[in-house]
């Protein structure tokens, strides 16, 4: 008796095998599907998907029929904040960035070590029940939380890469080990493991020295790494990058934002590329402020654009240009942002927010999902986001709103 075959009977399996990252006209391609198929599986990696007719079953093998859904490779969750966790429901909402920052600072430094514990590991057990086989997450805003977060990822199956945050406009720390933000640093010496799933990325063009978004963007490039930060998130950015005022200005003014600290003058598009941030390798997030100009030229330039849409809508800072983003040919995919600006870490839920509100086509928003997450995560050589003989086994369930 083999019992070490497990056949997956399902109504439909979109399986994304052979399928590349997709940019333009190929982000809308019809996708291969299988109806009536069986993954097979084989110590957790593929064995093939195929008709179920087709299958050709071992004496013994392990037979799981999951009904009338359809199955896809599990999800790249691209951009999320799993050690702010405990703040779900303690923000607010609607009335605009600023607001939102300004009701989240004052109980950063509130967090017990206890609840911060059980809403990571709470977090992250959510993520793999939405069907998430990689999450990239942002690091570095509570000391000790990186290990926190690693851990219980993986304890739940779930893969994680780290971006290590530098915050705020004090000199980038160098030594041998490259540019790490003073709350990451210590906790990575102790854990050289964890170390080779960490990079050091930059919060965002106002609230991180410009030396320091240098900085960790160069030492990326030289480890050939993914650079991540947030881009073009709301209009009070623009506004403090333009002209030096307005509600973000006086959020951060005199805690953030250095004494003399002058304004660029430029939108957030064109600072970044004038720090030399932008181009392959670079993973900026949310890009809701890109006028149809700066679209084509973030396109142009490679950087890859992650979009979350829903907390976008929840704090009330508009919605990304989706069809033009997907149009230009720029690589997308999609995150959720944290529990401080969203109902849940289920990013497929934001592909079924796009669907249902831009009209985006299933096809495109399956890709954002999988292979397109991965690419932006630099995981396409892995396995993830794709259903491949030899590639893990990790699967969920198509949301109906998507099926075609």
């Amino acid at each position: 008796m083999d019992a070490s075959i497990l056949a997956i009977r399902a109504k439909t399996i979109v399986p994304l095998s052979g399928e590349h990252p997709a940019r333009g006209a190929r982000l809308f391609a019809a996708l291969k599907k299988i109806d009536n198929a069986v993954l097979l599986v084989s110590n957790g990696l593929v064995e093939d998907v195929l008709p179920w007719k087709s299958a050709r079953l071992p004496a013994g093998a392990l037979v799981r029929d999951v009904g009338p859904v359809c199955l896809m490779p599990a999800c790249v969750n691209a951009h999320a904040h799993i050690q702010l966790s405990w703040l779900a429901g303690r923000t607010l909402w609607g009335k605009g960035f600023a607001a939102w920052l300004a009701s989240m600072i004052p109980q950063l430094g509130a967090a017990p070590a206890s609840e911060v514990a059980a809403a990571i590991e709470n977090a992250c057990e959510s993520l793999a029940a939405a069907g998430t086989s990689h999450v990239g997450d942002v690091g570095g805003s509570l000391r000790g939380a990186l290990t926190l977060v690693d851990r219980n990822c993986r304890a739940a199956g779930v893969g994680v890469s780290h971006f290590c945050e530098w915050f705020g406009f004090g000199p980038p720390f160098m030594d041998d080990k490259g540019p790490w933000p003073p709350r990451c640093r210590d906790e990575l010496a102790a854990a050289t493991e964890l170390a080779g799933r960490c990079v050091p990325a930059g919060h965002a063009l106002y609230s991180t020295a410009p030396e320091a978004l240098r900085a960790a963007r160069e030492y990326c490039a030289r480890n050939n790494a993914v650079f991540s930060f947030h881009l073009a998130e709301s209009p009070e950015e623009s506004q403090l990058l333009l002209t030096g005022d307005g509600p973000l200005y006086d959020c951060y003014a005199g805690a953030v934002l250095p004494d003399g600290w002058r304004p660029p003058g430029m939108r957030p598009l064109a600072y970044a590329a004038s720090l030399g941030l932008l181009g392959p390798g670079a993973l900026a997030v949310h890009g809701v402020q890109l006028d149809a100009q700066e679209v084509e030229a973030l396109a142009a330039g490679g950087a890859a654009l992650c979009l979350c849409p829903r907390s976008n809508r929840n704090l009330g800072v508009g919605a990304p240009p989706a069809r033009a983003l997907m149009e230009s040919g720029a690589l997308l995919c999609l995150g959720t942002d944290g529990l401080t600006s969203n109902t849940d870490l289920d990013v497929r839920r934001e592909a079924v927010y796009l669907r249902e509100s831009l009209d985006v086509p299933p096809e495109a928003l399956i890709r954002l999902l999988t292979v397109n997450g991965a690419a932006a995560l630099g995981l396409s050589d892995a396995g993830v986001g794709r259903l491949t003989p030899g590639g893990p086994a990790a699967f969920c369930i198509l949301p109906e709103t998507l099926t075609y």
